[in-house]
């Protein structure tokens, strides 16, 4: 009976064998086909399909040594890789900007206080967060905005942020509340513990309990004993922020933002260099002079030596004039690389890439040569669909509950004028978070667009503020200071919308003047396919 080494026949299929070997075979043959064929033909397990990867749960895919080996690789993806380097730079900037400020929200209806009192407090919200934001860092180095820069930065390469709220006790600081980050390495499972899961330890419902953090001997090397930290205190305030993108329900750490596409980008750098070495041999222009001397042949033969000086040309550089025996003679190889279609293989190892992250090719190339405005703009806006979810997750995750934090240490000093904090937490601290703007493709029509979705109440002065990373009530106060310093100088200068009617209106400024008619038998332009 013919036995496959990865479907062993089970012990009926043996006792029918014994019995009846033609039904057996035919019983084997019925179950393989079965088999291959099933429901789905990306569950099959024929040979085309025996190289794929059956994952566990979330705990074991990956293992600690594989989230190691592809933090790992994805540094130095960001050290020593052009592309994946602009990848995390891209990602920080259209993210963060200079980094997310809290832009308060208070509802006086919810508060029972009156509107002007709730404008009040919101000023104090965003003054007191301001104030503590230069001295956040517990190692007095770094301001909020560049701590959110550096968290950003490892959960993109390393997958997760670990930041500890600690307390400070410089005399200077005004509020003591302060953040320490710690390396992703170092959280990890202590010497002879069995209870805990990459680091951490987690009760009956899955949530964490406990995080083990490796302590560190010097600045540059760890020590052996760990210290353990409760992920909340007994009034629930968090005492470690383990943060990283969730993608599989139960899963404990984080993975790596480029770990999809680490193999593309290493076989692209590689391939790169081959292509730049190969060019800088074919740019190097070599001058070898052969002696037409048959006695020195003979001699360097009867000596053995291989040239006049008793070396062998190894290589070739710019410029290069060598010596060559009688009977040597040079046969140049001409790779003509790159080839025709490099430019055309890069562009869509880009777009493999961009595919897999969820930014468009034009931001990962920086290349907006092949668009026009209609594309550029779809491309942008897209890009912006992906950008804005990570802003939102950020902010929620991460600079949420440290503001949390800092506006409870302030109302209990007497420095935030609330109403009952503790029973108005959610309310007090209710915030948007504002990043960097995005910027105009074409400033004159998106403006206008603006101010019609304002008009028909499709959106806000504050959504379209925040739009470009800016407070809609400091643009109006400023607008004001303005008006009145145009008053107090006498200076009769239009500010009103009216004054700029003619732009908004026609989508172009009034001296630049209007485009000729185009004759009859001409198909009229369309300006939305002006490449930029």
């Amino acid at each position: 009976m013919p036995q496959d080494k990865n479907h062993q026949p089970s012990i009926l299929d043996r006792v029918i064998a014994s019995v009846a070997p033609g039904y057996a075979v035919k019983r084997m043959h019925s179950k393989r086909l079965l088999e291959l064929s099933g429901y789905y033909r990306s569950a099959s397990k024929s040979r085309l399909r025996a190289n794929w990867i059956n994952s566990g749960n979330a705990d074991a895919t990956p293992p600690s040594w594989e989230l190691s080996a592809l933090r790992a690789r994805s540094r130095d993806s960001n050290r020593n890789d052009p592309i994946a380097a602009g990848i995390t730079e891209t990602l920080k900037l259209n993210i963060l900007g200079a980094g997310l400020r809290p832009q308060s929200h208070l509802r006086a209806d919810v508060l029972g206080i009156t509107r002007e009192r709730a404008r009040v407090l919101q000023k104090q919200v965003e003054t007191i967060f301001a104030t503590w934001s230069k001295q956040a860092d517990s190692a007095c180095m770094l301001n909020f905005d560049e701590i959110q820069l550096l968290a950003i930065t490892k959960i993109i390469e390393d997958g997760e942020i670990i930041a500890i709220p600690t307390w400070s006790k410089e005399p200077w600081r005004n509020l003591s509340r302060s953040i320490e980050l710690v390396e992703s390495d170092r959280l990890e499972n202590p010497a002879r513990n069995t209870t805990a899961i990459n680091g951490i330890e987690f009760g009956a419902m899955g949530q964490p309990t406990k995080y083990w953090i490796r302590d560190m001997a010097t600045k540059v090397q760890a020590s052996q004993t760990w210290t353990p930290i409760p992920a909340r205190d007994r009034d629930g305030r968090p005492k470690i922020l383990h943060v990283y993108p969730t993608k599989r329900v139960g899963q404990t750490r984080g993975v790596p933002f480029l770990a999809p596409v680490l193999s593309f980008l290493k076989d692209m750098a590689d391939y790169l260099e081959a292509e730049v070495v190969a060019a800088r041999v074919a740019a190097c222009l070599a001058v070898f002079i052969t002696k037409a001397d048959p006695m020195a042949s003979a001699f360097n033969m009867a000596t053995g030596t291989e040239s006049e000086t008793n070396a062998r040309i190894q290589g070739i550089e710019p410029g290069q004039v060598g010596y060559l025996n009688p009977g040597e003679a040079i046969n140049v190889v001409d790779p003509k690389r790159p080839g025709d279609t490099f430019p055309s293989f890069i562009e869509t190892m880009y777009r493999i890439i961009g595919g897999a992250t969820n930014i468009p090719y034009e931001l990962i190339a920086h290349d907006f040569s092949k668009t026009n405005y209609s594309s550029a703009r779809a491309s942008l806006l897209e890009g912006r669909r992906m950008f804005n979810q990570w802003r939102g997750w950020f902010g929620d995750r991460f600079c949420q509950p440290i503001l949390e934090m800092v506006l409870e240490e302030a109302w209990l000093r007497g420095q935030f004028e609330a109403p009952d904090f503790y029973k108005f937490k959610s309310e007090l601290c209710r915030v948007q978070w504002l990043g960097g703007g995005w910027g105009w493709v074409d400033p004159v029509k998106e403006i206008q667009a603006s101010t019609d979705a304002i008009t028909n109440n499709l959106s806000t002065l504050s959504e379209e503020a925040a739009n470009q990373g800016r407070d809609w009530e400091e643009i109006l106060e400023q607008r004001a200071i303005e008006k009145d310093k145009l008053e107090e100088l006498g200076l009769n200068i239009d500010l009103s919308p009216d004054a700029n009617a003619p732009v908004g209106a026609t989508g172009r400024s009034p001296e630049k003047p209007a485009k000729s008619p185009k004759a009859p038998d001409q198909a009229p332009e369309d300006p939305d396919d002006e490449e930029i």
